[in-house]
């Protein structure tokens, strides 16, 4: 896998998992299936309309979607889940060691799926 696409996903993951995450879903997307799905669904379009500059086909840009759909949302249904007894108890350090966790499983699941796609 090139640099390009290494870069690639480090940025555009920040992105759509933190600059497009409004406020209410990124505190209520642990109790609220609503949040939840508008974040991961804003997510996995904001990843379907930029892996086409590396995916070829509609079949790819598809099942690119569906791989990061379902992958974010059952990481952070569970990620969101284990971090809110932390930061209720203000023990920051152990909310953003799952915060982290979160994240790197988030580029693994992005690696892997372009990987197996390209």
């Amino acid at each position: 896998m090139n640099e390009k696409l290494l870069f690639f996903i480090l940025v555009m993951h920040f992105f759509a998992d933190f600059a497009l995450q409004t406020h209410e879903q990124a505190i209520n997307k642990y109790k609220c299936r609503e949040h939840l799905f508008f974040h991961v669904m804003t997510y996995s379009l904001t990843w379907m309309c930029a892996s086409m500059f590396f995916l070829d086909s509609v079949f790819q840009i598809g099942a690119f979607f569906i791989i990061t759909f379902i992958c974010h949302w059952v990481t952070d249904a569970i990620t969101s889940n284990m971090s809110k007894p932390f930061f209720d108890k203000k023990d920051f350090h152990n909310g953003f060691v799952v915060v982290g966790f979160d994240q790197v499983l988030h580029y693994v699941q992005l690696y892997l799926t372009f990987k197996l796609l390209l």
